[in-house]
């Protein structure tokens, strides 16, 4: 039920003028340029973590700014709302087959979005590097997801706090 209400709201996402000028209050324009290339659903789901960060009180910049282009390469793909239906459908009931689909695939290959979609912190986190972003706030945005079975590497006590603040926010959303 869950995954049917988070299907339909990505239909109707939407992002109002209050919300861009909330977006660019945190954003330099190389970031913004960054996340102006996500799809209005990824945009608005971005920005309801960075919300819900700062509803818990979470006000550091890095981790905004991770939180607003933590899924920015999901755009690579480009990764469609199909990809992402067929996606939580394989990890529940055929995860060894969508390990099959998102193995390493080329650019313009039918099955470079599931690649795209597992690789993207790797890949968002180079474009949040080349935005001019925080050795920080790459770090969080390359480690906001970790590979099946890993917690990634062992970080300070700062950055494990904020890195977990933004795994809860974004599984909030």
């Amino acid at each position: 039920m869950y995954r049917m209400r988070q299907f339909f709201w990505a239909l109707g996402a939407r992002m109002n003028p209050a919300s861009w000028v909330e977006v660019e209050a945190i954003l330099t324009p190389p970031q913004m340029a960054l996340f102006r290339r996500m799809p209005r659903y990824d945009q608005r789901h971005c920005l309801d973590v960075a919300r819900t960060l700062r509803a818990a009180g979470q006000g550091h910049p890095d981790l905004l700014i991770a939180a607003l282009l933590h899924d920015v390469a999901k755009s690579s793909g480009p990764l469609r709302l199909w990809h992402r239906v067929a996606i939580v459908l394989l990890e529940a009931f055929a995860p060894a087959w969508l390990a099959w689909l998102a193995r390493e695939a080329a650019p313009g290959h039918w099955r470079y979005p599931f690649y795209a979609h597992r690789v993207h912190p790797e890949i968002g986190a180079r474009w949040a590097e080349e935005a001019e972003c925080s050795p920080l706030t790459v770090w969080l945005i390359a480690h906001h997801q970790p590979p099946v079975g890993q917690g990634g590497n062992d970080p300070e006590p700062r950055e494990r706090r904020l890195l977990a603040a933004l795994r809860q926010a974004d599984d909030q959303n």
